[in-house]
Protein backbone atom coordinates (compact mmCIF):
# COMPACT_ATOMS: atom_id res chain seq x y z
CA UNK A 1 0.00 0.00 0.00
CA UNK A 2 1.14 3.21 -1.02
CA UNK A 3 0.67 6.22 1.30
CA UNK A 4 0.12 9.64 -0.30
CA UNK A 5 2.48 11.81 1.37
CA UNK A 6 0.89 15.00 2.76
CA UNK A 7 3.01 18.06 2.25
CA UNK A 8 3.02 21.35 4.68
CA UNK A 9 2.94 24.85 4.33
CA UNK A 10 5.23 26.85 6.67
CA UNK A 11 4.22 30.53 6.87
CA UNK A 12 6.35 33.17 8.48
CA UNK A 13 3.88 34.91 10.35
CA UNK A 14 6.25 37.96 11.68
CA UNK A 15 4.78 41.41 11.05
CA UNK A 16 8.22 43.21 10.23
CA UNK A 17 8.49 40.70 7.55
CA UNK A 18 5.38 40.85 6.50
CA UNK A 19 4.81 44.73 6.00
CA UNK A 20 8.65 44.82 4.27
CA UNK A 21 7.50 41.83 1.99
CA UNK A 22 4.33 44.36 0.61
CA UNK A 23 6.42 47.37 0.28
CA UNK A 24 9.21 46.24 -1.30
CA UNK A 25 8.27 43.94 -4.08
CA UNK A 26 10.24 44.63 -6.68
CA UNK A 27 13.61 43.92 -4.36
CA UNK A 28 12.61 40.46 -3.90
CA UNK A 29 12.06 40.02 -7.72
CA UNK A 30 16.30 40.47 -7.66
CA UNK A 31 15.91 44.24 -8.84
CA UNK A 32 18.96 45.90 -7.00
CA UNK A 33 18.82 48.95 -4.75
CA UNK A 34 19.93 52.44 -5.93
CA UNK A 35 23.15 53.17 -4.15
CA UNK A 36 23.24 55.60 -1.27
CA UNK A 37 23.80 59.71 -2.47
CA UNK A 38 25.77 61.95 -0.58
CA UNK A 39 22.97 64.32 0.02
CA UNK A 40 21.26 61.22 2.11
CA UNK A 41 20.71 61.49 5.66
CA UNK A 42 24.04 61.02 7.55
CA UNK A 43 24.71 57.71 8.85
CA UNK A 44 25.46 56.80 12.54
CA UNK A 45 29.45 57.13 12.99
CA UNK A 46 29.59 53.33 14.81
CA UNK A 47 27.01 50.60 14.29
CA UNK A 48 26.79 50.60 18.47
CA UNK A 49 24.85 53.79 18.39
CA UNK A 50 22.02 53.23 16.58
CA UNK A 51 18.68 53.91 18.16
CA UNK A 52 16.27 50.88 18.73
CA UNK A 53 14.02 50.74 15.87
CA UNK A 54 10.85 51.38 18.38
CA UNK A 55 9.79 53.45 21.42
CA UNK A 56 11.24 51.76 24.45
CA UNK A 57 8.73 49.60 26.37
CA UNK A 58 6.76 51.63 29.05
CA UNK A 59 9.35 51.69 32.35
CA UNK A 60 12.09 50.59 30.70
CA UNK A 61 15.27 52.46 29.81
CA UNK A 62 17.34 53.50 26.64
CA UNK A 63 19.87 51.36 25.84
CA UNK A 64 23.17 53.04 25.37
CA UNK A 65 26.44 53.48 26.17
CA UNK A 66 25.13 55.76 28.67
CA UNK A 67 22.20 53.23 30.31
CA UNK A 68 25.20 50.62 30.00
CA UNK A 69 27.65 52.04 31.89
CA UNK A 70 25.25 53.43 34.41
CA UNK A 71 23.97 49.77 34.94
CA UNK A 72 27.45 48.57 35.37
CA UNK A 73 27.99 51.33 38.07
CA UNK A 74 25.06 50.40 39.66
CA UNK A 75 25.96 46.98 40.34
CA UNK A 76 29.40 47.92 41.72
CA UNK A 77 27.43 50.39 44.07
CA UNK A 78 25.26 47.60 45.14
CA UNK A 79 28.59 45.10 45.35
CA UNK A 80 29.80 48.14 47.77
CA UNK A 81 27.11 47.97 50.42
CA UNK A 82 25.89 51.64 49.26
CA UNK A 83 22.93 50.13 47.77
CA UNK A 84 20.65 47.56 48.82
CA UNK A 85 20.62 44.04 46.78
CA UNK A 86 17.38 44.37 44.86
CA UNK A 87 16.56 40.58 44.43
CA UNK A 88 17.33 40.25 48.70
CA UNK A 89 16.42 44.12 49.54
CA UNK A 90 19.94 44.27 51.73
CA UNK A 91 23.14 45.46 52.18
CA UNK A 92 26.14 43.38 51.34
CA UNK A 93 29.64 44.20 50.70
CA UNK A 94 31.89 42.11 48.42
CA UNK A 95 35.08 44.00 47.39
CA UNK A 96 36.38 41.27 44.94
CA UNK A 97 32.94 41.49 42.50
CA UNK A 98 32.95 45.66 42.99
CA UNK A 99 36.54 45.08 42.20
CA UNK A 100 36.15 43.12 39.02
CA UNK A 101 32.94 45.61 37.77
CA UNK A 102 35.34 48.86 38.56
CA UNK A 103 37.76 46.82 36.20
CA UNK A 104 35.22 45.93 33.47
CA UNK A 105 34.36 50.05 33.59
CA UNK A 106 37.42 50.38 33.54
CA UNK A 107 38.68 48.72 30.64
CA UNK A 108 35.68 49.85 28.26
CA UNK A 109 37.26 53.06 29.50
CA UNK A 110 40.63 52.23 27.52
CA UNK A 111 38.74 50.62 24.91
CA UNK A 112 36.43 53.18 23.45
CA UNK A 113 38.97 55.75 24.43
CA UNK A 114 38.40 58.49 21.14
CA UNK A 115 35.00 56.70 20.35
CA UNK A 116 32.79 58.55 22.66
CA UNK A 117 30.78 61.91 22.74
CA UNK A 118 32.03 64.21 25.19
CA UNK A 119 29.28 63.41 27.09
CA UNK A 120 29.77 59.59 27.29
CA UNK A 121 33.18 60.40 28.19
CA UNK A 122 33.00 63.02 30.86
CA UNK A 123 29.89 60.14 32.30
CA UNK A 124 32.35 57.38 32.37
CA UNK A 125 35.02 59.23 34.15
CA UNK A 126 33.27 61.01 36.72
CA UNK A 127 31.48 57.05 37.47
CA UNK A 128 35.24 55.54 37.90
CA UNK A 129 36.64 58.60 39.71
CA UNK A 130 33.52 58.03 42.04
CA UNK A 131 33.74 54.12 42.05
CA UNK A 132 37.20 53.63 42.79
CA UNK A 133 36.88 56.49 46.13
CA UNK A 134 33.91 54.14 47.21
CA UNK A 135 35.75 51.38 46.89
CA UNK A 136 39.09 52.66 48.97
CA UNK A 137 36.78 54.15 51.45
CA UNK A 138 35.01 50.91 52.12
CA UNK A 139 38.35 48.79 51.89
CA UNK A 140 39.47 51.26 54.88
CA UNK A 141 36.68 50.95 57.12
CA UNK A 142 36.92 47.14 56.49
CA UNK A 143 40.61 46.96 57.82
CA UNK A 144 41.19 46.53 61.54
Amino acid sequence: MEEEEKGFQVRDRRAHLQETDREKPSEKEGAQKPAPSSSAEPQAASPGREKPSGPPAEGSFPVNFSSFILSLATSALIHLGQEANPATGERSVELPSARQVIDLISLLEEKTKGNLTQEEDSLLRQILFTLRLKFVEVEKKRQP
